[in-house]
Formats: structure tokens, sequence, C-alpha cells
């Protein structure tokens, strides 16, 4: 009893009480670890969900979709050959305006032309009578010096060959002169040889023109022409021009319904753009079509099929340019293939085998060899046809 006393004491307290604290700690210690709950980790392996589409080997074509501007290949300057003053234009010989060729799309005034043609006229009769009065008179002198000096050959001034020489070329010039007075009376009418249209013109009655000045600008409507610009990857694919086929769509504007027209290659360009480094391709209409300089319309361009080859979606392209095939094990297998062609919703590869099952969508962090469950797939061999048979057709 007094050696419990003993140990309570003021200076033992202290003592005690640490040991209580610590006896404490290993008690609370012993139960929180009984009924602690073990964790189990699932031996299951996490299968990652992707979407494929089978694809089988097949004949693909490459369709080039892209836009063009339509533009004149030159415009035709509204220039009169021949000065005066307008008498008549024509309606349509203004903004806007159709004509058709040869037809009179304005008159200048003839008088000083017509007095030109008389004259010219004259001049050419003055010289057929001095032809023939020189003419008269060598067949006069020549029948005298036949008289006199019976077979000997008469010398050229007996019978007067450098005057009929003479004679004989002012005639001529008096011919080409009367036919340059026919020409420019002629060309009072103003025509042009093709159906057209206007783009300017400043002409009005009673202007006086100018030869050989411009008085508005005019184009052929059979050179309409649409000019387009593709990069050099697609320049192979229209190579042969006679095996391109080419759909041209555009808005109608009277009515702003679409219009299509079929074209055919005209010229590819000599040389690549500085900026883009794209080539320019002009595509020539087989049909106007009420097409106007500066519209753009939609050109698809489709060459021949390619054997050998898959069409994909373009979602199943990952990065890197690799894209994932779905095994019969369920496993990814990482493929990169040599691509042909690029388009709008489609590649075109070369098919490294018959047939496979590829992700169509993106993989972010997938690696080859894991496990994937298919929660959707489609046939695309032939769907993949049918849709760029669509796309062109649009």
């Amino acid at each position: 009893m007094k050696r419990i006393i003993r140990l309570l004491k003021s200076e033992n307290r202290q003592l005690l009480l640490v040991l209580f604290i610590i006896v404490g700690a290993i008690m609370l210690s012993r139960v929180f670890s009984n009924s602690r709950q073990v964790l189990h980790i699932s031996a299951e392996e996490s299968r990652l969900p992707v979407s494929v589409v089978e694809v089988q080997v097949g004949e693909h074509a490459v369709a080039i979709t892209t836009t063009g501007r339509v533009a004149p290949r030159n415009t035709v300057g509204l220039t009169p050959q021949v000065s005066g003053r307008v008498l008549w234009v024509d309606d349509s010989l203004y903004s806007g305006g159709y004509f058709k060729a040869n037809a009179v799309l304005f008159r200048i005034e003839q008088s000083d032309y017509l007095n030109d043609l008389a004259k010219e006229q004259a001049a050419v009769a003055g010289a057929q009578t001095g032809l023939a009065l020189e003419q008269a008179e060598a067949d006069a002198a020549l029948a005298e010096w036949r008289d006199i000096n019976a077979q000997q050959p008469a010398p050229p001034l007996v019978s007067r060959a450098p005057q009929i020489a003479q004679v004989r070329a002012e005639l001529a010039a008096a011919r080409a002169r009367l036919a340059q007075a026919e020409l420019n009376l002629s060309r009072t009418e103003f025509r042009l040889p093709f159906d057209g249209r206007v783009i300017s013109s400043s002409l009005e009655l009673g202007a006086y023109l100018q030869a050989g000045q411009s008085y508005g600008q005019l184009y052929n409507q059979e050179a309409l022409e649409i000019i387009l610009s593709l990069p050099k990857n697609d320049l192979p694919w229209i190579s042969q021009p006679g095996q391109v086929d080419i759909a041209i769509t555009f808005d109608e504007l009277t009515s702003n319904r679409q219009q299509s027209l079929k074209g055919e290659i005209l010229r590819i360009g000599a040389s690549l753009d500085e900026a883009t480094r794209f080539q320019q391709v002009v595509i020539k209409p087989i049909a106007d079509g009420d097409l106007l300089p500066g519209m753009l319309t939609r050109v698809v361009m489709q060459g021949a099929p390619v054997a050998n080859t898959w069409a994909l979606p373009l979602a199943a392209l990952q990065a890197g340019g690799a894209i994932w095939l779905v095994d019969d094990a369920q496993r990814l297998r990482r493929l990169e293939p040599q691509i042909i062609a690029t388009m709008a919703e489609h590649i075109i590869v070369v098919a490294p085998m018959a047939g496979a099952r590829v992700v169509d969508s993106s993989l972010g962090g997938a690696i080859e060899g894991a496990e994937v469950v298919v929660v959707s797939g489609a046939t695309n061999s032939a769907a993949a046809s049918s849709d760029k048979a669509a796309n062109s057709n649009d």
C-alpha cells in the first residue's frame, strides 16, 4: 500500500500519463486494423470498346472535289477599224447584252467611204483605158516595123513594152486601192465572228469613233473556261484527260436552282503557283449553261477505278498516318498503309490483304495487342463505292 502511494506522488504522475497514452494508442491501432476491409484487385483485364468497318479489296475511283472560277479565255475589245460618226447601235451592244455571230452591232457614217470607193473605181477605169491605148499604140508600131524590117525582131521601145508594163502596174495599184476602199466601206458595219456577250460599252449615237481605239469589252460565249488549282498529289489522277469524268455544278442566277454540266480538261498549267505551290487546271464546259465570268462552281473529277485498294472512312486514319485493325483474337494490330488519295470523306489505300476489320474512329493512347470489344461495325466495300458515286454526282 505504501508502494502504491509512493508511485502516485506528484513527481511520478507525468510518467504514468505517458504510459497510459502509449497503451491506449496500441489498443486503438489493433481495433482499427481488425475492422479494415481488404481490397481485392480483379485479375480480369479491362477491354477497350471500339467500332469497326469491314473492308474488302476492290476497285475504287479517286474523286477530287474542288471549287473553280469561271473566266473567259480572253476578252475582245470593241474596236472599230475605221473612223467615223456612229449612226446606229444595236440594242444588244450594252453591258450584259447577247449577240450572234456576224450580226451588225453598230454602223458608222458611210459617206466618206462611198466617195473613196467611187474615186478608186474611176481610177481603175482610167488605168484600164490607159492600158488599152498603150496596147493599141504598140500594135500599130509593131505593124509598121514589120512592113519596113520584115522578120527582124522589134526593139522594146518600138513594141512599147516599158510603157505597157508601167500602165499595168498603175492598174494593179488602182485595183488594190479599190479593194481597200471596198473593205473600208464594209468595216463601217461592225461584226464579230462568234456568239458572245457584252461586258461593257461606251458607244452612243452621234459619237465620233477613232479607228483602233477601244470602246468596250466583249467575250466569246464558247470561250468560257473554269479555272481551278490542285495540289501536286492530285495531278496524277487527271493526267489522262480522256479517262477523267468531270461534273460541274453551279447555282442558276435566275432561279437559284442547281444546274449540272459535263466538262473536259483543256490544259494544265506549265508552272506552280509561287505562293501556294498548286498547279492551275483549266476545264472546258461542254455547254455554256448560262455561266458567267466570276461565277464559282463545284467541280468533281473522277478518274478510272484503281484496282487492289481499300476505301476507308477518313476517321479511320490515326495520328501518324496509321490505322488500327482488329484481328480474330479481338486484339489491335497497327498498320501503316500506303495512301493513294485523300478525299473529303474517304481515303483510298493499297490493300495489304483481301479483307479486314478497321477501327473507324480515333483511338488515343491505344497500344499494339490491346484487347478490345467491338460495339458496332459495318461493311464498307460497297458502301464506299456508292458514297463516292454519290459524291461525284452531287
